[in-house]
């Protein structure tokens, strides 16, 4: 495995684990190696103990750091910020995606994690969570392997996928989720991108608590 700073890793996730990213950062591989490490045990101390109710702030209503179609609970230490136009037209090119807009980014690495969950919206209310899904996996570039599954989000019905998808930097596939539902008021596809597969597992329980805290925004 190709070994990368902090720093350089999360850079890498922020733009979706962008094709042709390195870590030359000016370290040797040991010293990255020990930076990386220090930097997340400081932060992976108590991210496991980071998914209990208590912890959790609910974003997804007005005046929330993110506004959707949905609102759902994220785990103590996730930083949630809403897209901007020019990241959403930047995703929207960068995935040649024309099924949803990139609506909020919810980053793990306050959490200590190096990952992120990212909300993706559509208008379109006439779509069933599964047709909505496979429209944002058909554009999906890199996928290697995918399960889908019929599932609930909270109460509502909702369609999920697990996959993995050919990573730019690593020598091993990366795996990831997405989960899609129709509302009233728009669609919303939720997606779990983490570094590695160590990091995917340590994500779960924050994924476990949006899915299962959804509920639709009246």
């Amino acid at each position: 495995m190709r070994k990368l700073t902090w720093a350089a890793a999360t850079a890498v996730l922020s733009v979706g684990m962008l094709t042709g990213c390195s870590s030359a950062d000016g370290k040797s591989g040991d010293s990255a190696k020990a930076s990386a490490g220090a930097a997340k045990e400081t932060g992976k101390k108590d991210a496991g103990k980071a998914v209990g109710k208590k912890d959790a702030a609910r974003i997804g209503t007005a005046g929330t750091a993110c506004e959707l179609p949905v609102s759902f609970e994220v785990a103590k230490g996730w930083k949630p910020k809403a897209s901007s136009a020019e990241d959403a037209r930047m995703l929207a090119k960068l995935y040649d995606r024309t099924s949803a807009k990139a609506s909020c980014a919810i980053d793990a690495k306050p959490a200590g994690l190096l990952g992120t969950m990212r909300v993706w919206t559509a208008d379109r209310t006439d779509k069933s969570p599964r047709q909505v899904l496979d429209a944002f996996m058909a554009e999906e570039k890199r996928v290697i392997e995918q399960e889908f599954s019929e599932t609930k989000a909270g109460d509502l019905p909702a369609a999920e996928v697990t996959y993995k998808e050919k990573s730019p930097i690593l020598d091993e596939p990366a795996p990831k989720r997405a989960l899609a539902v129709t509302t009233p008021k728009g669609t919303m596809i939720l997606i779990l991108t983490a570094f590695d597969g160590g990091e995917y597992k340590d994500m779960l329980p924050a994924w476990e608590l949006a899915k299962k805290t959804l509920l639709p925004v009246s």
